[in-house]
């Protein structure tokens, strides 16, 4: 019994272990606990509170989806201070919403959230 148990142990350790501490974007942070494993976002902002970080989450009225009312709610925030949740490049804090994040929400344009390592399985950001 007590082999088992250790074999058991030893061979999670092996196999499973590993996949827990993939970091595909290099950011520090294992892609099974990443709010946004495709790209690096060290400081884990999520504005919004989905558990979609800010830089993979154009979806602004968490829909599941990024359309048209997503670009009517940036279109009240561009130019401004401290619209964070419409922030796509890090740092999020103090950031005014550019043309660089118009460019994300139109490259997301179509496509749901994600992906997040701590969303797997929900609608919020698969």
């Amino acid at each position: 019994m007590r082999a088992t148990v250790f074999t058991a142990a030893i061979t999670f350790l092996l196999w499973a272990a590993p996949a827990f501490a993939i970091d595909f974007d290099a950011d520090g942070i294992a892609d099974a606990f990443d709010n946004c494993s495709e790209h690096a976002n060290p400081i884990q902002d999520d504005t919004d509170q989905d558990d979609c970080g800010n830089l993979c989450d154009a979806d602004y009225d968490n829909s599941g989806v990024v359309g048209l009312p997503d670009l009517f709610e940036f279109g009240f925030a561009f130019g401004t201070l401290g619209n964070e949740e419409k922030c796509h490049v890090e740092p999020i804090p103090g950031c005014v919403v550019s043309l660089v994040d118009l460019n994300f929400l139109f490259s997301r344009s179509g496509t749901t959230p994600g992906p997040s390592g701590t969303t797997i399985g929900t609608t919020a950001c698969p």
